[in-house]
């Protein structure tokens, strides 16, 4: 009986656990499958954004991109052309250095030796042709004014003797012979006034001017003056300082154009003739070229350095450029070969700080910024080295338009965020 009640209590503990085993299972399986569907959801939600995405970032333009219409293009002016290669002359580059043009400048230095009494000019001073820059004294001046005071008191004694004689002439009170002797003594006062005279302009003293406007008891004094017009370099006189005439006292120079002169290896002479364009750069402006034309090249060649002058005139009109800087040229040379390059227009070529760039139509009403490298400047065309290729839609005119509706896009989105 005892044995009985144990496997009724042995029965019933089994199928207690078989209901918990169940419930924990079916539990269990609920769990998993809400995680599936959990995960499920998550991933077709992921699906949406990605693709809610996608479809949003069609719509966004690309950096540099700007949209113009066709009207609008034509109105512009827009001009697209293909890039293609050219043929073009291999310029020889060359080092070279600034000078000041020796036909327009002028040492200046006294006739004579006398003392600076007064200086007028000073370095850095512009001055005209004919200028006074300084006057002089001296002992020789001293002299010459002293003779020229005797011959004029001497004419001035001869000619009123002159017509005496003359009017006792025609009174029959004296022979003619002494009206003969009067008209020669005359004849030689004013032949010793004109000598006197012509010792001044020797001196360079405009003594009838001086008389015209000369204080009593002074004598002009000498001045120096310059037979260009330009710029004082130099000054090396001081005041009350006796020169003479081995001294330059002055160095004026006319800076509106300057001689580049140019160092030649001997093996590219064949290539040079005047007349052929030369393009010079200095370091002190990158993004200027200034240009000239070859005006003389050496007959000499340098036995150290086996190289040849030539020289260029250039224009400096602006004053941008200075005697002794170093400059860089370019000499468009038309013989000795030739390379295939990308050059393009320069209207096409736009500047935005230290870099350079241009326009590619990518779509009929689309056009792409495109940064670039450029090189040489060829016939008004600039060589690009890097950014483009052969046959790239290239915007040749109207690019300021693009440039100009580009800073409109990017003003707007600074705005909006």
């Amino acid at each position: 009986m005892v044995m009985q009640k144990d496997n009724d209590r042995h029965h019933l503990l089994a199928i207690i656990l078989m209901v918990l085993g169940a419930a924990l299972l079916v539990a269990g399986c609920g769990k998993k499958e809400d995680a599936k569907e959990g995960k499920h959801a998550a991933v077709e939600q992921d699906k949406d954004a990605g693709h809610k995405g996608g479809h949003e970032g069609e719509h966004e333009e690309e950096p540099g991109m700007v949209v113009l219409s066709f009207e609008k293009q034509k109105s512009s002016g827009i001009e697209v052309k293909q890039v293609a290669l050219e043929n073009a002359a291999v310029p020889l580059s060359a080092t070279a250095v600034l000078e000041i043009n020796l036909d327009r400048s002028a040492k200046i230095s006294p006739r004579v030796t006398g003392k600076a009494v007064r200086i007028i000019a000073a370095q850095g001073d512009r001055v005209k042709v004919g200028q006074v820059l300084v006057y002089l004294d001296s002992v020789e001046l001293d002299q010459t004014w002293a003779d020229y005071l005797k011959a004029q008191g001497k004419v001035e004694l001869a000619r009123k003797n002159f017509q005496r004689e003359e009017t006792l002439f025609e009174k029959k009170i004296s022979p003619e012979k002494d009206v003969l002797k009067a008209k020669q003594e005359l004849g030689e006062a004013e032949a010793d006034l004109s000598l006197a005279m012509e010792r001044f302009r020797l001196l360079g003293v405009n003594v009838a001017q001086f008389e015209s406007s000369k204080d009593s008891g002074n004598h002009p004094l000498i001045p120096v003056t310059t037979p260009v017009g330009g710029v004082v370099l130099e000054k090396s006189v001081t005041q009350g300082e006796v020169v003479n005439s081995e001294k330059a006292l002055f160095t004026v120079a006319d800076l509106s154009t300057l001689w580049v002169v140019i160092d030649i290896y001997e093996k590219d002479m064949s290539r040079l003739r005047p007349g052929i364009g030369v393009q010079v750069s200095v370091t002190a402006f990158p993004d200027k070229t200034f240009r000239g034309k070859l005006s003389y090249i050496s007959d000499v060649v340098d036995e150290r350095t086996r190289t040849e002058k030539a020289r260029v005139t250039i224009d400096n009109s602006s004053g941008l450029l200075k005697p002794g800087m170093f400059a860089t040229v370019l000499i468009e040379a038309t013989s000795g070969g030739t390379e295939r390059i990308i050059a393009v227009p320069e209207e096409a070529v736009l500047i935005d700080g230290m870099k350079r760039y241009v326009f590619i139509q990518t779509a009929p009403e689309k056009f792409q910024r495109r940064d670039i490298e450029i090189g040489r400047t060829v016939d008004k065309k600039m060589e690009v080295t890097s950014g483009l290729k052969e046959s790239d839609p290239l915007v040749v005119k109207g690019a300021f338009i693009l440039k100009s509706e580009l800073k409109k896009g990017e003003l707007v989105d600074e705005h909006g965020h």
